[in-house]
């Protein structure tokens, strides 16, 4: 006994000591308003009791159990109107106008959580399970765990009332307990938005009890033992809606129109514009399929569909998705023809403005407010909806001034199944985008250079989506089911954390107090509770602190940012390992591509690699570095001569491949051919045309050199544009085939 008081009373000691060395000793992320430490401690133990004001008995559970387990002590709960000594006491103060926002207070007495609402309170008891100790994050009892709280008053509140995450159930299904699982993570970082991507080409997962086909036949796909899929029952739905709801989370389903509904067509055929019998696709494609506009058939199966759907989901949002519909369906089809010419439309996209105005006025009469992708708001609807900018940050500036309200889904900052780097070795994952690395998703800034001032409370906040394409693009992330393997379930934390942590600071935490150091510092414990909770990760490298040379080698400083982790590294240019030298001071070596370290965690949890490899190494299957092009050398939207020296790299007879690769830059580079040139004289040439962006289409040529002479100068010219503007960067290689 005596060595515990002592032990406590140690600790509170550092506490005080601390919270006098600076202002804000806390690593809570998203990043509160307000943090004063008052250099006290609170002890929990198994005699303190969790307290509530009256419509807060559901949080008061909620709270003991997600103490109970890690502890080991079953708290006792009671109603009181007054905080007690050794409590925790969660209240509601009406007059606080602070939407979400709470007011934390602990001290050696008691901890008193005050919010505006059951929203406040709960994000204010997030903030108090950041505080404790890590180990509160462990589903098992944790034995010598002293369970101290800083001292401190915490103010805070949400800059954006909407901070959401999408799941891709439909490519690939997960089970009620991993959704579940995802909403506790998301809970954490009071993130406060579920999207279930419930349908798409590649299944239909939410029962439907009118039309049991939806699920019997599209719900699944693949024939005999490679059959793979599943549903929600709608018991299951309600659960997963309560489950959310407890955790301040509120679940849209979206329900795609006219496009992305295979499924659907699959089991009812007369949905379509032919008719004709159709599969769930095994492998991920946009399907041409789409509803039939022009018959009411189409309509009285929706009705029925989101009688069900909305009974389900209390949110006042329905995602209707309305992206990437192709028309060629429609410009076939009689029924769609006969409703085109009736409304008196120009062509088959305005029909499609025509089935979301139908399904708009359709939810608007069970109170629901219509979400979909930005496409839907590009032509017009006849009430407010809310538009999701996926891919043109300045369409929430169209948006918002024909009043529809917005949310940036950015796919250059918030879709989570595109890889954190292009590491060697990084996991398998989208690839029409750049990598995103977690610094990328930290500096999203939801706010739209040339939005009125007028126009900005329209902004809702922020959302990522987490899309499972990968998981029909061949066989590496299908999990084997005889042996109960969770690979899909790892593979989606991984992709998931630690960004979500850094979308949530952009969307809950002001611009001004934003700052990338100071998060990266405050998540190095974070990794920790990740661990202590069993949920997946990235282990990001060792940060690189400085390299200079020194003496005619180079002086490598690098910097551990995982807690209680420790980096190993090579000198030869291997790939190190957990058992390598451990890095404990600046390392010299002769050349930097010699050099690589990882953050090692434990024996088999461990990061990618810190390395320097040489320009453009990743492009070396394409050959030698031929040139580079950059916006100075494009002329925009008319085809202009890019010329490259290739005497030397053209080396002899036999054929050439010439490969252009885009690397950045706004704008794709569209090629028309090349032309190759010896001593000034055309000689052969490849005329077609590609095209090299975000992705790539024949964007290689071939050559075939017969008279080759040694001495000669060889020139290779390519008509080439920017398919919109100049601002294209890019290089291309050229790689002896024979």
């Amino acid at each position: 006994m005596l060595k515990t008081i002592l032990g406590k009373t140690c600790l509170l000691f550092f506490v005080i000591i601390n919270s006098y060395g600076q202002a804000e000793t806390t690593d809570i992320i998203p990043k509160s308003q307000l943090f004063e430490p008052n250099g006290e401690l609170f002890l929990l133990d198994h005699s303190t009791k969790i307290q509530y004001n009256e419509g807060l008995e559901a949080l008061a559970t909620y709270l003991g159990k997600t103490l109970s387990p890690a502890t080991g002590w079953d708290f006792e709960l009671s109603a009181s109107k007054k905080s007690k000594k050794n409590s925790i006491h969660l209240s509601i103060d009406p007059q606080d106008d602070k939407e979400e926002g709470y007011r934390l207070s602990v001290n050696s007495r008691n901890i008193q959580i005050i919010g505006n609402s059951e929203a406040g309170v709960f994000n204010g008891i997030q903030t108090l399970r950041q505080m404790l100790p890590i180990e509160i994050f462990n589903p098992r009892r944790q034995k010598d765990v002293d369970w101290a709280i800083e001292g401190a008053y915490v103010e805070d509140e949400p800059t954006y009332p909407w901070r959401g995450m999408m799941l891709d159930v439909s490519r690939y299904f997960y089970e009620v307990s991993y959704v579940k699982q995802l909403v506790d993570m998301m809970a954490m970082y009071k993130m406060n938005v579920l999207h279930l991507h419930l349908i798409d080409d590649a299944g239909w997962r939410i029962e439907i009890k009118k039309y049991p086909k939806l699920t019997s036949v599209g719900g699944f796909r693949g024939d005999g033992h490679e059959r793979t899929g599943g549903y929600y029952t709608q018991e299951e739905i309600k659960e997963i809606v309560a489950y959310a709801a407890l955790r301040n989370i509120e679940v849209i389903p979206e329900i795609e129109i006219p496009a992305h509904t295979l499924p659907a067509i699959a089991a009812y055929p007369h949905l379509s514009c032919t008719g004709a019998p159709q599969v769930v696709q095994t492998q991920h494609s946009i399907s041409g399929e789409l509803y039939c506009v022009g018959r009411e058939s189409t309509f009285d199966f929706l009705e029925d569909v989101f009688d069900e759907v909305v009974a389900l989901f209390p949110s006042k949002y329905i995602h209707v998705g309305g992206d990437e519909a192709k028309y060629d369906r429609w410009a076939q089809c009689s029924h769609c023809q006969k409703r085109k010419e009736t409304l008196g439309l120009e062509k088959e996209a305005d029909l499609q403005v025509y089935f979301t105005n139908r399904i708009q006025k359709v939810l608007k009469n069970h109170g629901k407010i219509i979400v979909g992708w930005d496409e839907i708001i590009e032509r017009g609807l006849d009430d407010k909806a809310v538009g999701m900018v996926w891919h043109n940050k300045k369409k929430a500036i169209l948006g918002t001034q024909a009043g529809h309200d917005m949310v940036m889904a950015l796919s250059s900052h918030a879709y989570f199944d595109v890889a954190e780097s292009n590491i060697p070795g990084e996991v398998k994952a989208a690839t029409w985008l750049s990598p995103i690395s977690l610094e990328k998703v930290y500096g999203m800034d939801p706010v739209v250079e040339g939005l009125g001032d007028e126009f900005k409370s329209q902004v809702l906040g922020v959302h990522a989506t987490l899309w499972s394409d990968q998981f029909i693009h061949g066989t590496i992330l299908q999990e084997i089911q005889p042996i109960n393997e969770n690979r899909s379930e790892k593979y989606f934390d991984y992709l998931t954390f630690p960004r979500m942590a850094a979308l949530a600071e952009v969307a809950w935490t002001e611009k001004s107090r934003k700052d990338w150091s100071d998060f990266e510092q405050r998540m190095r414990k974070h990794y920790n509770r990740y661990d202590e909770a069993g949920y997946g990760y990235r282990v990001p490298q060792p940060k690189l602190i400085g390299k200079k040379e020194m003496d005619g080698s180079i002086e490598v400083t690098m910097e551990n940012v995982v807690e209680g982790a420790h980096i190993t590294y090579t000198t030869n240019g291997l790939k190190p390992n957990s058992y390598d030298k451990i890095y404990t001071k600046p390392v010299r070596v002769e050349k930097l591509s010699d050099f690589k370290a990882i953050t090692v965690v434990n024996r088999q949890q461990f990061s990618l690699p810190l390395y320097f490899p040489e320009k453009y190494e990743q492009f070396k299957k394409f050959g030698t570095l031929l040139g580079e092009w950059k916006p100075a050398l494009i002329k925009g939207v008319n085809f202009g001569e890019l010329e490259l020296n290739s005497t030397g790299k053209i080396n002899g007879n036999g054929t050439y491949e010439v490969t252009f690769i885009y690397t950045d830059g706004a704008h794709k580079l569209e090629i028309e051919g090349v032309s190759v040139y010896k001593n000034r004289q055309l000689i052969t040439e490849d005329r077609h045309k590609g095209e090299t962006g975000p992705t790539s289409i024949d964007n290689t040529y071939n050559i075939k050199i017969d008279g080759y002479e040694t001495g000669a100068e060889f020139i290779i010219k390519a008509k080439v544009r920017g398919d919109i503007g100049n601002d294209s960067y890019g290089v291309v290689f050229i790689k002896k085939k024979d």
